[in-house]
């Protein structure tokens, strides 16, 4: 991200809306819309209520039939006729002509039929043996009444001269032809029956069977679902007609069914918002939080300050190890400015020193008189070049050794083989100047994971630090213990015959271009980094290195130095 960019989010951190937060409102959303779409799109109830109507309406279409078969039949419509006659008027004679008598069926309805409510249609049984017995409904059709509950419905009328205004946006209009879009297959499938089918199919049913007639769910003239039976009207086998029974009102009940969801979807809706804005709260502002004080940390860091990550470790969770995670890359980021800062310092105060040594004696060289002063200022001049020479070498090591460390992959060193290299080195460059070097080496082989150039550098800089305090008669004698059951770290120990450390400086010395000698010690052989290099390249290890005493009296802290020595500890596993 830009700074610009961090700015910016800076700026309106208040007032934009966090797109975490727009994704956990459509997550919570999505399953919801589903559910309701679902519940909209699923037709058990459409298809129970529609079956629980045809079960009422078939039963009322039957009870009419019967009655009808009863009372209403005309005897005088079929006539025996005489073979006779029928030759003689060829085969359009028919042999019985069976009706009903349309003044007994008005009948029927003005007196018994209060308590039923449908449609209710009485048609004629077809003359005619033709494909299908019935091909025009309207022709057969003898009685259309609409079978209802009496009752007085009061509405308000507006005024006439008032005009109705529809608003642009139809809400219930919408609302309607949406439900529509759920019905349109099965409205369509409704389309495409016929009363006339309907009929013939009602001709043709047994009259054994358990239930008598055709059933279908059709469209009416007006264009309203309805659910519809036809059972035949008979005496004895014969057809003398056909009762058809609707009723209507499936999709209001439908639809009054579909909105009685929408109170559980609108509490639903309302819940998926309240988790949502709690999900924000405790996830994307908090996350928020974090990065807006990366972006202060980043800004801080170019213009020299310093910024507070939010601290919400407290929390015990993903969130709290975030924060947890970034304060601590935090604070080593400002600890690595700092160590950068004071390593300039303290490099550029010990380049110095040499500096100006050697401007003093070539100032003085000038007006040295003697061939001797000339040489001594000379050889000054010599030893703070390799003095510095050997500064800006330490200097170039110590700032390239982490991303060394970080770079470098691991490997099984075998401590044993490195360090008996490490000493033949040693014995080949032995001097009279120098105290010899010994190492006591185990058995068996002991390994670890590391860097083996890296450890060699640490065991070559501790040599390096004993031999320059050890004198000459005495030795530096470096020990190597296996890892035992009790502990499971190899240790590196360096001993050696000189003047100790003084007890307030046992970790001091580690510590960069720390230079303090005991007295009669050579000056400026030493860049004051060894030992901080190898501390560094100790724990980049997961080991530890310490410095103590070798005292007379190990009881007796004040006691008689002997000696100092190095421990380094390095894990085995």
């Amino acid at each position: 991200m830009t700074v610009e960019g961090g700015r910016a989010r800076k700026r309106h951190a208040r007032v934009a809306v966090s797109r975490l937060t727009v994704t956990i409102v459509l997550a919570n959303m999505i399953g919801l819309v589903i559910l309701l779409l679902g519940s909209f799109a699923l037709t058990q109830y459409r298809d129970g209520l529609v079956q629980a109507k045809l079960e009422g309406v078939r039963a009322q279409a039957q009870i009419i039939a019967d009655v009808l078969a009863q009372v209403a039949i005309d005897e005088t419509s079929c006539q025996p006729v005489d073979e006779a006659d029928i030759a003689r008027q060829g085969e359009e004679t028919s042999l019985c002509a069976l009706a009903l008598s349309q003044t007994d069926v008005r009948e029927v309805f003005n007196r018994v039929w209060d308590s039923f409510e449908g449609r209710v249609r009485i048609f004629n049984a077809p003359q005619t043996f033709d494909d299908p017995p019935v091909s025009n409904a309207s022709i057969l059709l003898i009685e259309d009444v609409v079978l209802r509950e009496d009752r007085i419905v009061a509405e308000t009328l507006p005024p006439i001269e008032t005009e109705q205004t529809q608003s642009f946006f139809d809400a219930e209009g919408f609302w309607h032809d949406f439900l529509d879009y759920f019905s349109k297959g099965y409205r369509n499938q409704a389309a495409h029956r016929s009363l006339e089918a309907e009929l013939n199919e009602a001709l043709s049913s047994s009259p054994f069977a358990e239930d008598r007639g055709a059933a279908s769910v059709r469209i009416n003239e007006e264009g309203e679902l309805v659910v519809s039976v036809t059972v035949p009207i008979r005496r004895v086998q014969a057809i003398y007609g056909m009762v058809t029974a609707e009723s209507g009102g499936i999709d209001s009940l439908v639809e009054a069914a579909r909105f009685a969801i929408l109170p559980f979807f609108g509490l639903g809706v309302a819940a998926a918002i309240l988790s949502s804005l709690l999900l924000t709260a405790m996830i994307a502002q908090p996350i928020r939080q974090l990065a807006i004080a990366a972006d202060k940390v980043r800004e801080g860091i170019a213009a020299a300050g310093r910024a507070r990550i939010p601290d919400f470790t407290n929390r015990k969770d993903e969130i709290g190890e975030l924060s947890g995670s970034l304060k601590s890359m935090t604070q080593a980021i400002y600890a690595r400015i700092d160590a950068i800062e004071s390593f300039a310092a303290d490099v550029a105060h010990e380049l110095k020193n040499p500096l100006t040594s050697i401007r003093s004696a070539s100032e003085t060289l000038e007006i040295a008189k003697t061939p001797e002063q000339q040489a001594k200022l000379m050889s000054v001049i010599q030893k703070d070049v390799a003095r510095m020479d050997r500064l800006i070498t330490d200097i170039s090591n110590a700032s390239r050794l982490d991303a060394e460390l970080a770079r470098e992959t691991r490997e099984a060193v075998d401590l044993n083989r490195l360090i008996k290299d490490i000493i033949s080195l040693y014995k080949e460059l032995k001097n009279d100047e120098n105290a010899p070097v010994t190492f006591n080496d185990p058995i068996q082989a002991v390994y670890v994971l590391g860097n083996p150039s890296a450890l060699g550098q640490v065991v070559r800089n501790l040599i390096d630090n004993a031999l320059s305090f050890c004198p000459a008669d005495g030795s530096v004698r470096v020990y190597l213990e296996a890892p035992t059951q009790r502990a499971s770290t190899a240790r590196i120990i360096v001993d050696d015959d000189g003047p100790g450390i003084p007890p307030d400086t046992l970790e001091s010395i580690f510590k960069r271009f720390y230079t303090k000698r005991a007295a009669g010690a050579a000056f400026g052989n030493n860049s004051g980094l060894g030992l901080a290099i190898s501390r560094q390249i100790v724990n980049a290890h997961g080991g530890r290195i310490v410095a103590e005493n070798r005292l007379d009296d190990p009881g007796d802290p004040t006691g008689k130095r002997l000696g100092a020595r190095f421990i380094i500890e390095l894990p085995s596993e």
